[in-house]
């Protein structure tokens, strides 16, 4: 068995792992922010990197909301607790305000994407992820991309980053964290308009990152371009999301809901047993057994009056069978006997007055 001491090589052979803090600084140090705004990471994992980049530059007059997508449950109750706005969802499922987000840092899982009922095939996390959230960017804004150095030479990924973006910069990670995890990091703004030319320089370039000798001698490490004094401007933007949720809905959302409204409290209402409610005077004197009735039906059993007026009333409905017979002559002088059964139910009601004496009153 391999036993390492860097536990996040086991999650980053499954297909996760999160950025390492060194590689959050070293982002820091290239970053520019110009104000206030909304920052995103679609596959936040336990929202660790998004908070180390916006406490960085978090202040009064510059608010950074903070917003994250995690699809592991664990991971994400992690990620709720350091960003502003978290959803336990898959990203496939979310419903996001369009050229909203001031910056973008997107570090997909290295896997393939669910697959449709009606697709041929699934298209690898770094693309799909790459093409679905660009459109969420801001114009201008943004976006760090973080995937496998080999990865950028996919013809989907390299032309649709030299297409889309400008003022780009692709870099590897550091010394002490390339051999572990064989990343790159782009970065660049999102271009305005919709028509837009190639760059065909940076297409090229890109083509050639699945040779880790192209990559060692010509993509600069991280803290090379910290030391040239290259920077990155953030554009502010707005501070909220009007449009951030799960098209998966979550049961438990709604317990609260129903449990407040006026339907449920009426339903409540109407499916409780109703009570026999006795008080005040007879519209007419009761008789002997109206009274009788009352006593063994049990609305007024047990202790009825007080001093020398005081009782033990007890009431007892009998039930019994009675069996009944019918003679029937037909025309042509023939007899059919008919038995029937029937309950009876007859009322018995004593009471004790003071002196001992029992009375049955039915």
């Amino acid at each position: 068995m391999e036993i390492t001491s860097k536990p996040y090589l086991s999650l980053l052979r499954s297909g996760f792992f999160a950025t390492p803090e060194t590689q959050g600084q070293n982002l820091i140090d290239l970053l520019s922010v110009t104000g206030s705004g909304v920052w995103f990471d679609p596959t936040c994992g336990e929202g660790k990197i998004l908070h180390q980049l916006s406490q960085a530059f978090q202040s009064d007059d510059c608010l950074i909301s903070t917003y994250g997508v995690e699809l592991d449950k664990q991971r994400a109750a992690k990620a709720q607790e350091l960003l502003h706005h978290c959803i336990n969802a898959p990203i496939e499922s979310m419903v996001i305000q369009n050229d909203a987000i001031s910056l973008l840092y997107l570090n997909p899982p290295y896997d393939y994407s669910m697959k449709g009922m009606e697709d041929d095939s699934a298209d690898r996390k770094e693309w799909s992820e790459l093409y679905r959230n660009t459109r969420y960017l801001a114009e201008r804004g943004l976006m760090i991309y973080v995937i496998p150095s080999y990865r950028f030479a996919d013809k989907q990924i390299a032309r649709f980053l030299a297409t889309q973006f400008f003022d780009v910069g692709i870099m590897r990670f550091s010394d002490e964290d390339y051999d572990d995890f064989r990343q790159c990091i782009f970065i660049g703004k999102k271009k305005s308009g919709k028509v837009k030319e190639i760059n065909k320089n940076l297409y090229e370039f890109l083509l050639n990152m699945d040779s880790e000798s192209f990559v060692q001698t010509k993509v600069n490490s991280i803290d090379q371009i910290i030391r040239a004094n290259k920077k990155w401007e953030v554009p502010s933007g707005i501070q909220e999301i009007k449009t951030f949720y799960t098209k998966l809905a979550n049961k438990g959302d709604f317990v609260e809901g129903i449990k407040n409204s006026k339907g449920f409290t009426a339903f409540i209402n109407r499916s409780k047993p109703r009570q026999l409610a006795i008080g005040g005077d007879p519209i007419l004197p009761l008789n002997q057994g109206q009274l009788s009735l009352l006593m063994a039906s049990g609305a007024i059993n047990g202790e009825l009056g007080e001093g020398d007026s005081y009782h033990l009333v007890q009431g007892l409905e009998i039930v019994s069978k009675v069996v009944e017979t019918e003679v029937k002559t037909h025309d042509n002088g023939s007899k059919t006997t008919i038995t029937k059964t029937r309950t009876k139910r007859d009322v018995s009601v004593k009471l004790i007055s003071p002196n001992g004496v029992i009375r049955k009153l039915v």
